[in-house]
């Protein structure tokens, strides 16, 4: 009984609580939800308008900024993100000719020997090359391998087939160059053949980052009489070498001429709430979609959205395992002086109801520094070697603050030579800064060398710059009487500035 007593009181207690919950009901929030949107952005900026110093507007396009020397004749290959032969030679035509190769027209095969002709004799196959001829070289002492590297994006391996005759030379070294033969550096000091009709050669040159970001590789043979053991003596002026299948593999993924568009692109998705990383992906420019789109799929929220795209022979300073915005820097090393980079950052993306279009314009990260010497042609043809020496720090984009760890760029100097006109003298490279709201002091210290190595003189040139600035120097290297006369800075309307100074 006493339980039916209290009944009226539970009873209410119950309808009370009911409606109290009934009536929260409607503040409760929604749970988060596992649904993704689709996300596209419309990549643009590498044909954009820009504004400079004076007003006037210009159109600035992606051309050879001037860095190439000439048009590139490929032979027989297209651009592939796969490893491929970026040299072949077959000698199956019974000439120095290639079969294939990124520049036909730079690349070539010299030779110093007891013989001003080479011959061709039986030769190897290599699959699915059938056998056929062979370079043959009477008396040689040394052989040099030209290979022009522009837009070449990667190497792996230089291979080769090779043999004598029995007083032949057994032994020879390999040494490359990349200042046009001022400097070589060992491959290999000593790789004994000759004991078998074909011995087969492989050398790695992919811990070789110089070799990218050379205007021409050189490969120099030297060739020696090595252990004969219980054979023929050495005959230097009669003895023979049998080449073959001589052969440069890495990557190739340009557009024939040019130079100055980005080849890979870097995305990051970051939590603007924490910097998190949501999403990162690096993939070729050729895989974007019609009108440089990209789709990404994001759960809602809000979002910071970092685009990079380059083109570098030597490989951009990038963090390796990214967890976080704050970590983040984007550069370039100082001697991969055609490396081509843009970015751009949208802050703030929200991801909510109905998917989202974002149109990105991309800008350069980098400025053109020229160089235009006007000493008389007689001056000019003494220089041999001119080397560029940075005397500033480094620049990095990290537009999340100065990350804790970065890595850290050994390269300071460039040197251009292989002069064979005066229109080579024109020298450039492109100085990478990120995106700058203000400008950066750039400090550059020129060497010209004569015949021997000898310096000719040295000048140092400073200036304020930023990123996507045409700076054009004019003046005397050399001068009238060992110092320097002055030189002219010039900035271009089809940059954002064209900067005019002399020094």
């Amino acid at each position: 009984m006493k339980f039916f007593r209290h009944l009226p009181c539970y009873s209410l207690c119950f309808v009370l609580l009911t409606g109290f919950f009934f009536g929260c009901k409607r503040d409760i929030p929604p749970l988060p939800t596992e649904e993704t949107r689709n996300v596209t952005f419309k990549l643009t900026g590498f044909e954009a308008e820009t504004m400079p110093m004076d007003g006037s507007r210009g159109n600035a396009r992606l051309a050879l900024d001037g860095m190439g020397r000439g048009t590139q004749a490929l032979l027989n290959i297209e651009p592939s993100m796969e490893p491929q032969y970026l040299y072949y030679w077959s000698f199956n035509n019974e000439d120095l000719e290639p079969d294939k190769a990124v520049d036909e027209a730079g690349a070539g095969i010299t030779f110093v020997g007891s013989g001003s002709e080479p011959g061709y004799v039986n030769g190897f196959g290599l699959d699915p090359i059938e056998a056929g001829k062979a370079l043959n070289i009477k008396g040689v002492q040394s052989m040099e391998i030209d290979l022009p590297m522009a837009n070449i994006e990667s190497v792996t391996t230089f291979d080769l087939d090779i043999s004598s005759s029995a007083t032949g030379p057994k032994d020879f070294s390999l040494s490359f160059s990349v200042d046009g033969g001022a400097t070589f550096e060992m491959l290999g000091a000593t790789n004994p053949f000759g004991a078998t009709s074909r011995d087969r050669y492989s050398f790695d040159l992919s811990g070789y980052p110089q070799v990218l970001g050379a205007v021409t590789l050189r490969l120099k043979f030297e060739f020696l009489p090595g252990d004969r053991g219980d054979g023929s003596d050495y005959n230097e002026a009669t003895g023979t070498v049998r080449f073959d299948n001589i052969r440069l593999s890495g990557v190739y993924n340009a557009t024939s001429g040019d130079l100055t568009t980005p080849s890979t692109l870097h995305y990051y998705i970051f939590s603007s709430e924490d910097g998190s990383v949501v999403q990162k992906q690096q993939l070729p420019m050729s895989a974007l979609g019609d009108g440089g789109t990209l789709d990404v799929q994001l759960q809602d929220g809000d979002y910071d959205v970092l685009f990079v795209a380059y083109r570098s022979g030597k490989g951009m300073l990038l963090p390796e395992n990214l967890t976080n915005a704050n970590e983040f820097y984007f550069g370039q090393h100082f001697d991969d002086y055609r490396a081509v980079t843009y970015a751009a950052l949208l802050a703030g993306v929200v991801v909510g109801e109905a998917g989202v279009e974002e149109t990105v314009m991309l800008n350069r990260c980098y400025s053109l520094v020229e160089f235009d010497f006007t000493d008389s042609d007689a001056n000019l043809q003494r220089i041999k070697k001119i080397e560029i020496i940075r005397l500033h720090d480094d620049f990095l984009y990290a537009p999340f603050g100065v990350p804790a760890t970065r890595e850290e760029s050994e390269a300071e100097r460039i040197v251009f030579s292989d002069f064979n006109s005066l229109e080579d003298y024109k020298i450039s490279l492109h100085q990478f800064f990120g995106l700058l709201d203000v400008g950066g002091n750039v400090n550059y210290e020129l060497t010209a060398y004569g015949e021997g190595d000898v310096a000719l003189n040295t000048v140092t040139i400073a200036q304020e710059l930023r990123n996507n600035v045409r700076l054009r120097l004019t003046g005397k290297l050399l001068g009238d009487t060992g110092t320097i006369n002055g030189f002219s800075v010039v900035f271009d309307n089809a940059w954002s500035e064209t900067l005019e100074q002399e020094f």
